[in-house]
């Protein structure tokens, strides 16, 4: 459990660097500082980011950073977008944006939290935000009730099955469920830990969902076990032992994981200097963490080359942070560009997540957002290819049909020790002009939530009413990565 703090972060001066094209990574600065302080930040399917108030701020309310009119998210700016319910306002909660019919396209998912307005009580509230594509305030909260018989959500992980279904998991107890539609929810299988505390929920290519326990107690291996959830069954199995514990029993905390596109989980330790790599069969040790490090809770990212960006810490949630890049090419593990968050901070308090300009946007709690600028390069074959059903399509016209392979991408992208999911797995729609003007589409009712390779898919899009007649290159993009490109026709 982390130790709740009010964070104040002075505003700190910007950060010089190259373009994303440049050769090596570096930090930029958001030129527009959010309203109120921010922690957690979701990818709405009309490419604007949203962001919730937090610690600093008032933790009802949520905002909108919309790019500019070129795309980017560098020179965006900032609007109000609706508030919880009056008695909801969480730290460390599950998140997720609605992916098909299940949860609905256009909802947004909050639940429980360790905190409710700043007390520690493990809540079992949650709420559902409606999306409005295209405006503000854009998002509209109502209440959600818990599964019948839970008195705790807390900080609990979630999972969006290969269907759409939203998984939520009960901090406290070893009970799971599926949300079926406003305030109902099914039951499904419970891990074989005693609790589902500290641990994270990674989608796997193969529909299941993997986790790593952090209990010492359990039918599955005492200190070293993995479990293994198959939506089919609906049942949890005993995955393979780890090689290494990757928690200390005295708090329990774990990293993050990360599925990569070799198709192995990087799985980073909590307060142990230690990580381990999953192939799908077995678990090896990965290489050691830099200069000892360790991450108590704290963010990860997938860059569209490979690498996983993390933010490290020392011990239990202490300062300073330190970013890393695990590279699978090499196997190696190395320290890269700080941004300025980091000197007075832990790893648990920043949030990562992948732009569909393939920058990865942290915020530590602040009103100043930063974007990293990973090397240049994509991994061969896990781009997005669309395969369009027509050529020209009526301004502001919805439920356009757009099919394509692979358009959830091959991974969640964005992970968090337990709490905080920022799954950027679903397509995006993205229209250039010739001027370099970028458009995005509103996307919903997804065919399916698969990760699987060559996974065939459609989408449904709807247009922005604003934009202007005209011909466009038109491209899916998902993780942060591109699909070809195709030439349309507004009219």
């Amino acid at each position: 459990m982390k130790v709740f703090r009010i964070i104040g972060i002075a505003l700190l001066a910007s950060v010089l660097g190259a373009s994303l094209a440049s050769a090596q990574p570096n930090w930029v600065s958001l030129k527009n500082l959010s309203p109120e302080a921010v922690g957690p930040l979701l990818q709405l399917r009309d490419g604007r980011i949203l962001a919730h108030s937090d610690q600093n701020g008032n933790a009802l309310n949520w905002y909108i950073l919309t790019p500019d009119a070129q795309g980017s998210y560098q020179n965006g700016t900032w609007c109000k977008s609706g508030s919880f319910p009056s008695n909801y306002s969480p730290f460390f909660f599950s998140t997720a944006v609605g992916v098909n019919a299940k949860l609905g396209s256009n909802i947004v998912i909050a639940e429980g939290g360790e905190y409710n307005f700043g007390s520690a009580v493990w809540t079992n509230l949650g709420a559902l935000g409606t999306v409005t594509p295209f405006t503000c305030p854009g998002v509209s909260w109502a209440a959600n009730a818990p599964p019948s018989g839970w008195s705790r959500i807390g900080d609990a992980e979630n999972s969006v099955l290969p269907d759409g279904t939203y998984m939520q998991a009960n901090c406290c107890t070893n009970q799971n469920a599926l949300f079926v539609s406003p305030g109902v929810w099914a039951a499904t299988g419970s891990v074989h830990q005693g609790n589902n505390d500290e641990s994270g929920f990674t989608a796997l290519r193969n529909g299941m969902v993997l986790t790593v326990d952090t209990k010492s107690a359990g039918t599955c291996g005492a200190s070293k076990a993995s479990e293994i959830y198959d939506p089919g069954t609906g049942l949890w199995s005993c995955g393979p032992p780890l090689p290494v514990q990757l928690y200390n029993p005295s708090d329990e905390e774990l990293g993050a994981a990360v599925l990569m596109y070799n198709n192995k989980v990087f799985q980073m330790g909590g307060n142990v200097s230690a990580d381990a790599i999953y192939d799908g069969a077995s678990w090896v040790t990965g290489p050691p963490p830099p200069n000892g490090m360790t991450q108590a809770d704290g963010p990860a990212s997938l860059e569209p080359n490979g690498k996983v960006l993390m933010r490290l810490g020392t011990g239990l949630f202490n300062a300073p942070c330190h970013f890393a890049e695990y590279d699978p090419s090499n196997n190696s593990f190395a320290l890269t560009v700080d941004n300025p968050d980091c000197p007075n901070n832990p790893a648990y308090t920043g949030h990562q997540m992948i732009l569909p300009t393939g920058q990865i946007a942290e915020v530590d709690f602040s009103t100043q957002l930063y974007l990293y600028n990973p090397a240049p390069g994509v991994v061969g074959g896990v781009a997005p290819f669309i395969i369009p059903s027509k050529n020209a399509y009526l301004g502001g016209s919805k439920n356009n049909i757009l099919y394509g392979l692979q358009m959830n991408g091959l991974s969640e992208n964005n992970a968090y020790g337990d709490d905080y999911q920022a799954a950027t797995n679903y397509p995006l729609i993205r229209f250039t002009d010739g001027s370099g003007n970028v458009w995005y589409g509103y996307t919903h009712d997804d065919s399916n939530h698969s990760i699987a390779p060559n996974n065939l898919s459609y989408t449904e899009f709807d247009l922005n009413p604003a934009m202007p007649p005209g011909t466009y290159t038109m491209q899916v993009v998902t993780n942060g990565i591109g699909s070809n490109k195709v030439i349309v026709k507004i009219r």
